[in-house]
């Protein structure tokens, strides 16, 4: 009994130092206002250079979480300032906060989902053209307006499971070519259309019939579960 008490401690408190202070996930609103009020803190955006200057937050640094040169450049930092990192919808950020915290760093904050969830909300970016919302929407639905169903799968290129859903949706699309017409849109590429959205995470697919959304799956969905959604909405 005391020896099974003393292993549950011990669990505890490696959990409470894996996932404490140290290394945060914190949302939108929390990271603003925690990022404000903190002296000295660095402010990383680990996205892709391309991805930085499309818009990126105020005073940000960026240094590539796919980079070759990320380890090398976050060594070059102080590790006793608190550091704020995001990338687009969250999962590079997590990689890299856990990096950090391997590391050395000692206060990280992750931005839960990205600047996708920080444009959302309606907080300001640096660069980016400010879209019409309605203009952006009323183009996107006369493009899955169609007389077959549409399929529109949202991805981005250093998304790996969008790599993985890939093969996926273009073998369903090219077996049912009858009923369905797949469409490919890249949210990095499309960011006006992806706010107006409020798109968050990927890889997302949402399946139209005539204009109007019949069905939607966040994540790597299985093959027999899109297939069963483009067959039960073709009827």
């Amino acid at each position: 009994m005391r020896l099974s008490l003393i292993l549950l401690v011990s669990a505890l408190a490696f959990f409470s130092c894996s996932n404490g202070q140290g290394n945060q996930k914190i949302p939108v609103e929390q990271f603003e206002k925690k990022l404000a009020d903190t002296k000295d803190a660095i402010l990383l955006d680990v996205r892709t250079p391309g991805e930085f200057n499309e818009r990126h937050l105020n005073n940000a640094t960026n240094i590539d979480y796919n980079g070759s040169d990320f380890e090398q450049r976050i060594a070059s930092l102080d590790k006793t300032k608190p550091v704020f990192v995001y990338c687009l919808s969250g999962g590079r950020s997590t990689g890299a906060a856990n990096l950090l915290a391997s590391k050395g760093f000692k206060n990280i904050y992750n931005m839960e989902g990205g600047i996708l969830a920080w444009a959302n909300a309606g907080k300001p970016v640096v660069g980016g053209a400010v879209a019409d919302d309605a203009s952006t929407m009323d183009t996107y639905l006369k493009s899955v307006t169609k007389d077959k169903l549409v399929l529109v799968d949202f991805n981005a290129t250093w998304c790996g499971p969008c790599k993985k859903l890939k093969p996926i949706v273009e073998k369903l699309a090219k077996k049912h070519s009858a009923l369905v017409e797949l469409k490919a849109i890249d949210v990095d590429q499309n960011t006006a259309l992806a706010d107006a959205m409020h798109i968050n995470s990927i890889p997302l697919l949402i399946l139209y019939k005539q204009g109007k959304e019949v069905w939607r799956f966040m994540g790597l969905a299985a093959e027999q579960e899109v297939e069963k959604a483009i067959l039960d909405n073709a009827k």
